[in-house]
């Protein structure tokens, strides 16, 4: 009835359960566990099996273990029959009772832990991973040890995966404040094959549990806290299990152990349950998100504009090119609210340039294995000919000159058909008005991404890569600097336009010394235009507003625009007051640059034959890439006004529906599937429980759009990909953290760390921001930094070309900066090794 587990014992998981298993498994590599017994799990499923043992069995046992060890304590421990399986851990799921000392003590751990089978919290776990054929729980008997200290070690590192690290989380006491979550630990990270010691963090450890006739948690004393509770002899024992787990158990092991009298006991085994495969069949990258997909995505906006991306940009454009096998692949998904980009799209894209012609832009958007299958991938040259026709296929579009003109008849069509109606009563519009309006709207929404798929896609990142290329080797341009200052300084785009206008606004405010007061004081916006009603300043913010309203920090139409938020601008002129005594006008400094650049890399060029060729096509080329870097701003400026017109519609639709009791507030409506909102809206019924699913939903975007989200999907699982900062950046100094180099310089000062357009009115002087990504929004404060470090985006992002634009030492692509830069902390950005130093 009551097994006890050795080496030999040969009874199925499904009897012994996750934790007996791994159990057994510890006993069979040799390694010191606790003496341990089993309740099998087929006990638990009748009622008289479960009496008898509660009655006899357990008094039989006990009267044999109390021999033996007169006076321990135990643990009873509960052991599912999916448990500790390489899908579902089942951690902390069921239940566990320490410090077991009596019969009676035991009988009531038992049935306690026998009762967690049938808990709520078990019941969800299960359901959740379809483990719904899990059969009865076996209970694990086993001796408890007072340790000195106890904790978790793991074979790989869950933050890490593919770095070759153990990872060990201690504390003193009893284990179970650790893998509670009760107690703050020290945490260990050593080298896996030498055990050298990589770092060590300093946990508080304030609390530790203890066997005292009972378990008992309790303070810990502040000179312990201060002091690591593992020695340097210890580590090297823990190092030693961990390779003795991974060659007798195998790799990516979680254990748990503690430490008495000296000596190392094993407690548990189990995988680590969700890290990716180092094989993924394919490989999913955020930082593809940058330009239009940054944000945690709502469901309508999700399935009212991704779609213009998806279809127009990608599956459209692999038509035009005769790729009925990519027209079929999904290149872009949504992983909890958030976009990734396929890197399997992204191989096959790529077949038809030979190998060695294969490097582009994207290169930064995935990690060494996706490029590895880049360089493998087989070559077929009759897909460079699709490639070559497509442009005829869609030559209303495409070609250098021609995509230009196509952009700018698209944003005249904008202005005439869409910005007048954004001032229009939308409450007036009758259902066929308001269907007409949204086809409109969508169909420009299409056909803008139809443009940019040549401009934004193709033309601007080559244009780009062949200029970097021929300054190089035509000029000497060996450290970028000519590159950096050729496409800076160019101030008739409309972002530099709205730059320009809103120091004029700080100009304005000057002239109203109790305005000005109050905004550098740091006063609302309603509280500065209730007591300055009569201003002048306010008059020319209210016709900044009515000019450039229609934008907003994202291209999600969940997310409100600057019109309906209009304290965000008094923000951005607070930071320009706040710099300076006299709001200043943009300097001139960067389109003198700009110049003294290009005639720089004219005269390196030379008057001799080869020099004169090279002149003309080298102005060409300088020409056309601060045409299509202009392009870049325009057509995104001309996108909101789309997208605050189809705000605009959907909001009024939930408007009626919060009318007709279908949904309690407006916003609501961006909670729902498109399916679902072109349902109700044309009068069907609402979906059954609509009202239970919208606050399921609601709460998963919180839940999302408050984390960090992964990097990449390696499959589906989220994952980082940690590469030895000497591997990629050889000359970083100790402790700096490499990203992308998106401007060159170098600067030190404050951190500023901000996540949204409302947080920008903080920034001084001299401040480096840290954002998670930067639209051309932000811009207007870029004059007040010394320096500019953000979480996404490649060298062509908005954040890499506005950078470059303003001169300001810049690096991207540092993974949760916002999280880990704590604001105000002293920051050392280096735009020439692409590295930051805290």
């Amino acid at each position: 009835m009551i097994v006890a587990l050795s080496s030999d014992t040969d009874i199925a998981v499904e009897n012994i359960g996750g934790k007996g298993a791994g159990l057994v498994r510890l006993l069979t590599a040799g390694l010191p566990v606790p003496e341990a017994w089993c309740i099998p799990a087929d006990i638990s499923l009748h009622a008289g099996s479960r009496a008898s043992c509660l009655e006899e069995g357990l008094a039989h046992w006990w009267e044999g273990v109390d021999a033996l060890f007169p006076g321990a304590p135990w643990a009873v421990r509960s052991s599912a029959v999916a448990e500790d399986l390489a899908d579902a851990s089942f951690a902390g799921v069921y239940e566990t009772v320490l410090g077991v000392d009596s019969l009676d003590g035991l009988r009531d751990a038992v049935r306690t832990c026998w009762a967690s089978f049938d808990d709520t919290r078990a019941q969800t776990y299960r359901d959740n991973l379809a483990k719904t054929n899990a059969v009865g729980i076996a209970l694990i008997l086993q001796r408890m040890i007072s340790p000195d200290a106890a904790g978790v070690l793991l074979t790989a590192n869950p933050l890490r995966p593919f770095a070759p690290e153990i990872v060990i989380d201690a504390a003193w006491g009893l284990g179970e404040t650790v893998v509670s979550g009760r107690t703050d630990p020290d945490n260990f990270v050593l080298d896996r094959a030498g055990g050298t010691l990589r770092s060590r963090t300093l946990g508080a450890k304030a609390t530790e549990a203890v066997w005292d006739h009972g378990v008992h948690v309790r303070d810990v004393e502040s000179a312990r806290r201060d002091e690591f509770c593992l020695t340097t002899p210890q580590l090297h024992d823990l190092h030693d299990l961990s390779k003795v787990a991974t060659e007798r158990i195998g790799p990516r092991r979680d254990l748990e152990w503690a430490i008495a009298d000296g000596r190392l006991f094993v407690l548990q085994d189990r995988p680590i349950t969700n890290l990716p495969s180092d094989d993924p069949v394919d490989v999913w990258s955020r930082r593809f998100g940058d330009e239009y997909l940054s944000d945690c995505t709502l469901p309508l906006p999700e399935d009212l504009m991704v779609p213009w991306i998806i279809e127009m940009s990608m599956k459209e454009m692999a038509g035009l090119q005769g790729r009925r096998d990519m027209a079929g692949m999904a290149p872009v998904r949504l992983h909890h609210g958030y976009a990734y980009f396929s890197g399997a799209y992204f191989v096959e894209g790529l077949r038809m340039l030979p190998s060695s012609m294969r490097s582009n832009g994207a290169d930064q958007w995935f990690p060494p294995l996706v490029l590895d299958r880049v360089r493998a991938a087989t070559w077929d040259p009759r897909l460079l000919a699709g490639f070559a026709l497509a442009p005829w296929r869609d030559r209303r579009r495409s070609g250098l000159k021609n995509n230009l003109v196509a952009l700018e008849r698209h944003c005249a069509a904008i202005e005439a058909t869409i910005v007048p109606k954004l001032d229009q009563d939308y409450g007036a519009l009758s259902d066929g008005q308001w269907r007409r309006q949204y086809d409109e709207v969508n169909a420009l929404g299409e056909e803008h991404f139809r443009i940019v798929r040549w401009g934004m896609t193709i033309y601007n990142s080559f244009l780009h890569a062949l200029l970097q290329r021929l300054l190089e080797t035509w000029c000497d341009d060996t450290s970028g600097e000519l590159y950096q200052h050729v496409i800076s300084g160019l101030d008739d785009t409309k972002t530099a336009m709205i730059n320009t206008e809103i120091t004029g606004l700080a100009r304005t405010a000057l002239d109203d010394a109790e305005l000005t007061t109050m905004v550098r004081g740091g006063a609302t916006y309603q509280h500065v235009r209730e007591r300055t009603p009569v201003s002048q300043f306010w008059r020319s913010y209210d016709e900044f507003l009515a000019r450039h309203g229609h934008r907003s920090d994202s291209r999600d139409i969940g997310r409100p625009r600057w019109r309906e938020q209009p304290h965000l601008i008094l923000e951005l002129v607070r930071a320009q007051l706040r710099a300076t005594d006299t709001a200043r006008p943009q300097s001139n400094s960067s389109r003198q640059r700009r110049h003294t650049a290009e005639t720089d890399a004219l005269a390196r060029l030379g008057n001799s034959p080869l020099g004169r060729v090279r002149r003309p096509i080298l102005i060409r080329l300088m020409t056309l890439v601060q045409d299509y870097t202009r392009y870049r701003e325009n057509q995104r400026y001309h996108l909101d006004y789309l997208l605050t017109h189809l705000r605009s519609l959907v909001l009024e639709q939930a408007n009626r529906l919060v009318r007709q009791g279908i949904l309690t507030e407006p916003d609501d409506v961006f909670l729902l599937r498109g399916e679902e909102f072109f349902a109700v809206i044309a009068g069907g019924a609402a979906p059954a429980e609509l009202a239970r699913h919208l606050d399921v939903r609601r709460a998963e975007f919180a839940r999302n759009a408050a984390r960090l989200p992964a990097t990449y999907l390696f499959d589906n699982i989220e994952t980082e990909v940690d590469t030895e900062s000497s591997d990629e950046h050889p000359d970083l100094p100790e402790g700096a953290i490499g990203g992308t180099a998106f401007c060159h310089g170098l600067a030190t000062g404050p951190a500023r760390v901000v996540h949204t357009l409302a947080d920008l009115g903080k920034v001084e002087a001299g401040d480096i921001l840290v954002a998670p990504n930067i639209d051309p929004g932000w811009t207007s404060v870029f004059p007040l930094l010394s320096g500019l470090v953000v979480e996404t985006g490649g060298k062509l992002s908005h954040g890499a070309i506005l950078s470059r634009e303003y001169g300001i030492p810049a690096v991207g692509g540092i993974t949760g900066a916002t999280k880990t830069i704590v604001d105000r902390a002293q920051l050392t950005v280096d735009g020439h090794t692409g590295s930051i130093s805290l």
